[in-house]
């Protein structure tokens, strides 16, 4: 979806993403002038600290980096610089490439961009969320700046969810499945039977409610 954006806000620049090279706008951030400036502690070797680097990497591809420290409630690394909480994949990329951008300018305006796992793209069997072991992975070479819409389309939790036949309460949705987008423009899919149950739940504790008040 195109985003409404502050240009104010924001440095214009040029960057790779989706593989093309694209107008970007990057905000500015504490962490990255902290990182640039050294400012305090060496933060790479602190940094360093707090990665595991192994070919036996405990995360989910062999030469994963795995991010040892504290992580986010959706499962990324988290590393404090400058006073700022930044992503533990962003530091080492960016130290190459330069303050992740937040913006692209794509067909459709500007779109929201991601530091994409391609490590988790090539896995089959990764079912993605939070508990995703590819989200700790702090391996720039594993890493690619993806416009919103294109890290949706090769996340495969998206395609697991997909690529499921029936819903958690055994219903087929070939029979009883059916889709609806939301004002966001983002397409969610129901089952009839388990909808119709919620609503009727729904009804009976309104009821109830009405009734304890009467």
């Amino acid at each position: 979806m195109p985003q409404e954006v502050d240009l104010t806000r924001y440095i214009p620049s040029m960057a790779e993403v989706d593989g093309a090279v694209q107008p970007v706008l990057i905000p500015e951030r504490r962490w990255y002038d902290a990182l640039l400036s050294g400012e305090g502690d060496d933060p790479i070797e602190r940094w360093n600290s707090k990665v595991f680097q192994d070919l036996n990497s405990p995360t989910a591809s062999i030469d994963c980096w795995t991010w040892t420290a504290s992580l986010s409630e959706d499962g990324y690394g988290e590393f404090s610089l400058g006073g700022q909480k930044a992503r533990a994949h962003h530091i080492l990329w960016a130290l190459e490439h330069g303050s992740p951008p937040a913006y692209v300018y794509g067909p459709n305006g500007w779109e929201k961009v991601h530091l994409g796992h391609l490590c988790h793209d090539r896995d089959e069997n990764c079912e993605g969320g939070p508990q995703c072991l590819h989200r700790r992975c702090v391996n720039p070479e594993h890493l690619a700046l993806q416009s919103h819409s294109a890290n949706v389309r090769s996340g495969l939790s998206g395609e697991h969810q997909r690529r499921k036949t029936e819903c958690p309460s055994g219903h087929a949705y070939a029979l009883h499945g059916f889709t609806y987008t939301d004002p966001a423009g983002k397409t969610r899919r129901y089952c009839r039977p388990c909808k119709s149950g919620q609503r009727a739940a729904q009804f009976v504790g309104s009821r109830k409610s009405m009734e304890v008040a009467a």
